[in-house]
């Protein structure tokens, strides 16, 4: 399900990005790299660091009026509140609602 969602905002947003954005499908930490030592040459240090606990402060209402502006589908907006109303485990507890993520950033310097 987390598939067939993240398709169709993917399809609309992906071709806005701009071609030095490499965190999003079919590219990654190494594709970065790769442009940074194209455009920059070596780099003696990078950080790589994994942000998803910052998605729990995530507005989800905000995030599907945003998808609201361009998609006009209600199967989706279905599936889509029921993935974001799952919640999650927190210690064994039910922890806040959040939006699924999968996400890593990346600080390089030369």
């Amino acid at each position: 399900m987390k598939e067939a969602i993240r398709m169709v905002p993917e399809s609309i947003y992906d071709p806005e990005f701009p071609d030095t954005s490499h965190f999003r499908s079919g590219r990654g930490c190494h594709s970065a790299l790769r442009r940074i030592k194209e455009e920059w040459g070596t780099s003696r240090w990078y950080l790589e660091f994994d942000i998803r606990k910052c998605f729990h402060t995530i507005d989800r209402y905000r995030f599907i009026s945003i998808f609201k502006e361009e998609i006009d589908d209600p199967k989706f907006f279905y599936s889509t509140k029921k993935l974001f109303s799952a919640g999650r485990l927190v210690g064994g507890e039910r922890g806040p609602y959040s939006v699924p993520h999968s996400v890593r950033a990346m600080i390089v310097s030369s």
